[in-house]
């Protein structure tokens, strides 16, 4: 690698999930105690809102699932369904694009 490609690549480390905001600061920006604080008690509510919304996440996937036990779907039910819909959309799109075709040619023929 030459030194005009050296350049391009960022040599700075790049923060990992999770790492804490107070590690990525440079030097020249410290934080007070205060801002640290006020961080870390920022930090405990999103994750806290993370473990709430994880779980109102799973109670929706659980009566999603015992509404469809109800009415007889399963997952091959739904594979069918999926496979039908899309058979009939790219049959749709066939018959659009053949018929888009035909109009075109039609109209050259009359000009």
């Amino acid at each position: 690698m030459d030194g005009g490609e050296q350049g391009l690549l960022r040599t700075e480390p790049v923060p990992e999930e999770g790492e804490d905001v107070a590690a990525t600061i440079s030097a020249t920006e410290t934080l007070s105690e205060e801002e640290r604080e006020e961080l870390r008690r920022e930090l405990a509510k999103v994750e806290e809102e993370i473990q709430t919304l994880s779980q109102v996440l799973a109670a929706k996937e659980k009566h999603l699932a015992e509404i469809k036990r109800k009415l007889g779907i399963n997952s091959l039910q739904e594979l069918k369904q999926n496979i039908a819909k899309g058979w009939q959309d790219v049959t749709a799109t066939s018959a659009r694009s053949k018929l888009l075709a035909a109009e075109s040619e039609l109209l050259c023929l009359l000009y």
